[in-house]
């Protein structure tokens, strides 16, 4: 079974995501919201697999040594100790949008997505939050769980 997870970039220095990360099943509505972001930008709403952001090796993005448990209500800091960011990580979040790019495209997804209702509002609402608050937001795939 899929998970995502709304997850907050809360530094940079040492990458840091935050632990209010919001577990979203894979769902229906989830997809749909997934596709309003993507029609505003491919890059919106940035998804990344879970299992590759962690490194044992610098040519192997995925560790063997050490699990992500983004069930954990705590941030995660990617300071090499235990979590060492692979270079896919790394050259994924240098194609993130800028904090500013990002909140002009969903304001213009707020607009269109007016009625939206249920999780998909709330969703919008969080994320809307954490741009406010100066975080850029990823989405995490985590598969088989």
């Amino acid at each position: 079974m899929t998970r995502y997870w709304l997850t907050p970039i809360v530094s940079y220095s040492p990458l840091t995501l935050g632990a209010a990360r919001m577990d979203i099943p894979a769902a229906s509505d989830f997809e749909a919201f997934r596709q309003m972001a993507a029609h505003q930008h491919p890059r919106l709403l940035p998804m990344f697999k879970a299992s590759l952001l962690l490194s044992d090796d610098e040519d192997v993005c995925g560790s063997e040594l050490v699990e992500l448990d983004l069930t954990l209500e705590e941030d995660l800091v990617f300071n090499g100790e235990p979590l060492h960011l692979s270079h896919c990580a790394e050259a994924f979040l240098d194609r993130l949008l800028t904090n500013q790019e990002a909140g002009l495209l969903l304001s213009v997804m707020e607009e269109e997505a007016g009625s939206l209702e249920g999780p998909p509002k709330g969703w919008l609402k969080q994320w809307r939050e954490w741009l406010e608050a100066g975080y850029d937001i990823v989405l995490l795939r985590e598969d088989g769980c």
